[in-house]
């Protein structure tokens, strides 16, 4: 495997994108979903990666490209309906095996409605491993020297839980490299909730390790551990392999959502 030659430009240390919550990319609880967001902040760091010279059009020609590893978010809240937010992130590490990332979500006041931290590899798309990343080496120019007030991901693993489901991979999951979205894996998990928990329940904090990649066809088993009532942790696992670790922690809505179903 053999990377292109970069162009370094737009060296932005922090970039910063704003959007508006249509009413289509809203969950039934009419905010923005967990699996949106993620959706979001691959999207913003895709941008930021681009600003760079370093995103998905120079990446793919030497057939690598950047893939999510970890996350962690920790929300107060959720943007709602019709509502300008803005996602901010900038690189807080680098080396030849990772790169870390941090997001700030902020509402249209500039108000803090959440962070996250990231951790992003490089994938050699041939030999479907990870790629040395070396000939980036210019990212270390650009790391911010700013915090994150959330703490890093944590080590996940179920013990003692129990099987809760089983299901196939199918077309619709599966994203440009081939292998299940990353943002499916969230839905994949909170889909073991009925839809009624979140009328009463928010996602307070996430985190999810990615462990090996989930191809078209093949069968995913659930399994889950309730730590606490509100905490919980759950794996993806096809036989015997561990496809990604989660954690949820919950937090109890201070008013409950009542929202009637028309029809």
């Amino acid at each position: 495997m053999l990377f292109v030659t970069f162009s370094w430009t737009m060296k932005q240390k922090l970039y910063t994108k704003t959007f508006t919550l249509t009413p289509g990319e809203c969950n039934g609880q009419q905010e923005m979903s967990l699996s949106f967001l993620v959706g979001r902040i691959i999207k913003v760091a895709s941008l930021h990666a681009d600003s760079w010279g370093v995103g998905y059009e120079k990446m793919i020609a030497s057939r690598t490209a950047w893939v999510l590893s970890r996350l962690s978010i920790e929300m107060k809240r959720f943007p709602a309906i019709n509502e300008n937010y803005t996602l901010e992130t900038w690189i807080e590490d680098y080396n030849t095996r990772f790169s870390t990332r941090n997001m700030a979500i902020l509402d249209s006041r500039g108000e803090v409605c959440g962070y996250a931290r990231t951790i992003w590899l490089v994938l050699d798309l041939e030999a479907r491993r990870t790629a040395n990343m070396e000939e980036l080496n210019e990212l270390r120019t650009l790391v911010l020297e700013r915090s994150c007030p959330i703490e890093p991901p944590t080590r996940m693993r179920v013990e003692e839980g129990e099987k809760i489901d089983s299901f196939v991979v199918r077309y619709s999951d599966i994203d440009l490299n081939r292998h299940v979205n990353s943002s499916r894996y969230v839905e994949y998990l909170l889909n073991q909730y009925p839809f009624e928990w979140f009328d009463n329940n928010r996602v307070a904090r996430f985190e999810i390790a990615y462990a090996h990649e989930a191809r078209p066809g093949i069968e995913i088993d659930v399994f889950r551990e309730i730590k606490a009532e509100y905490d919980h942790t759950l794996e993806l696992r096809h036989k015997t392999n561990t496809l990604c670790r989660s954690r949820i922690v919950f937090a109890p809505r201070l008013e409950p959502v009542h929202i009637p179903f028309n029809g």
